[in-house]
């Protein structure tokens, strides 16, 4: 007879946005629980975790998306976190625990969970002022 602790089944975390908030609380789950979750994440944008802040200074040319990212891909791949970069969520089954996301291509996936972090950060406000529906201007941050 084996005596030998069976392997515990993690619990599936899943989050939707990948901005600097969530992804800071997955850094701050993994150093007080690194085996607890198995952990996906999603985000609309097709990039990694970067700085927000400072994308005005890229938009402005002075740097460059890659070098205002906080998680590399690696990152995530390193703590065995499953990244969906260009992935929209359109759904949440809370019944069934589900997330339902879809691509810019039109395919959708569907995740399973025990725990769901909303991370979604917020939408930008565009001031009611004449010329704000003119041609060339855009609200940059949502």
């Amino acid at each position: 007879m084996d005596m030998r602790t069976p392997p515990k089944t993690k619990l599936k975390l899943v989050m939707v946005g990948n901005g600097m908030a969530g992804v800071r609380t997955l850094e701050e789950l993994l150093k007080i629980a690194p085996e607890l979750y198995d952990i996906t994440v999603f985000g609309a944008e097709p990039h990694p975790n970067y700085n927000r802040i400072l994308l005005s200074p890229v938009l402005a040319g002075e740097q460059t998306l890659d070098e205002i990212v906080l998680n590399a891909y690696e990152w995530y791949s390193d703590n065995h976190i499953t990244l969906h970069a260009g992935w929209r969520v359109t759904s949440v089954d809370r019944v069934k625990r589900l997330v339902h996301a879809q691509n810019a291509a039109g395919e959708t996936i569907s995740t399973e969970y025990d725990r769901l972090l909303l991370c979604t950060g917020s939408n930008p406000f565009m001031l009611p002022i004449p010329g704000k529906d003119l041609q060339g201007v855009i609200a940059y941050r949502d």
